[in-house]
């Protein structure tokens, strides 16, 4: 927030100093300019010979040659150009805040038209520049609202597709979990019945098959053409993780192979 009101600076010779502080704020180098004041009070723009120290913010006059004499005055004058260099995203709330700027460049560049034609009075002049001032806070205001808001939205988005890939991880739990639960409904196999399609059993080695044949007899249903198995290795103690990388899952639960022990470490499971 810019306190200072003051935007010039006036300086008498010495024969001696050619560096000059410029103590207000200022948006570019270029913006300050230099003044020669002669005994008459008549001045002349400096344009050649100077150049501005944007670390000590100082202006430097002349660069080479005779000092300023005690009757030469400069005053260095910060001139910004009357237009608005912001350029945000056309979107709410970004659009608003960039019209009210522009609002504020229109609203100085007639102040200063009007002084041009005509003379305004210190009153006028006072509330032009106080009504300007009072967009520009507004308008500052609403741009860190605006950064809060992108923040937020951001945080939001990143919290959003965190609870996505919980979701995608418990779907896949689920349809694991409801392939078990039918899996354990099965009928054991029967190398004496007769099965035709869609009948499902149970088999010897733990998984679960589908006939899709025809009165289908004493076929073993881990060989034969007619069945398939339908069990879906709900295996969750390890996962792929985003660069290629076995990886122990956050959540384990069931495994055919593994097992949590009593401090919650992976095992092999033991076979009775």
């Amino acid at each position: 927030m810019i306190q200072d009101t003051e935007v010039t600076v006036l300086y008498r010779g010495d024969n001696t100093q050619t560096s000059f502080s410029f103590p207000f704020p200022y948006r570019d180098a270029d913006d300050i300019h230099g003044y020669i004041v002669d005994e008459t009070g008549d001045e002349t723009e400096i344009t050649s010979n100077y150049r501005y120290d944007t670390t000590e913010n100082k202006y430097i006059y002349p660069v080479q040659g005779t000092p300023l004499t005690p009757s030469q005055r400069i005053r260095l004058l910060r001139e910004t150009p009357l237009q608005n260099n912001v350029d945000l995203p056309d979107k709410l709330p970004f659009s608003g805040i960039e019209k009210g700027m522009d609002w504020i460049v229109m609203m100085l560049q007639e102040t200063i038209y009007r002084a041009n034609i005509r003379q305004i009075s210190v009153q006028e002049a006072i509330k032009q520049a106080s009504l300007a001032l009072t967009y520009a806070y507004k308008a500052e205001d609403e741009a860190i609202q605006a950064g809060k808001e992108v923040e937020r939205a951001t945080a939001e988005a990143t919290e959003a597709a965190k609870q996505a890939d919980i979701a995608a991880e418990r779907a896949m739990q689920a349809g694991n979990y409801s392939a078990i639960s039918f899996a354990a409904t099965a009928k054991a196999w029967s190398a004496s019945s007769a099965y035709s399609y869609p009948d499902v059993v149970a088999y010897t080695d733990g998984n679960t098959y589908r006939c899709i044949g025809t009165l289908v007899t004493g076929e073993v249903p881990t060989s034969s053409p007619y069945w398939v198995k339908i069990t879906l290795d709900g295996e969750n103690f390890f996962e792929i993780d985003e660069v290629g990388n076995l990886m122990p899952c956050i959540s384990p639960t069931y495994s055919s192979r593994w097992e949590l022990d009593s401090n919650g470490n992976i095992m092999p499971k033991e076979v009775i």
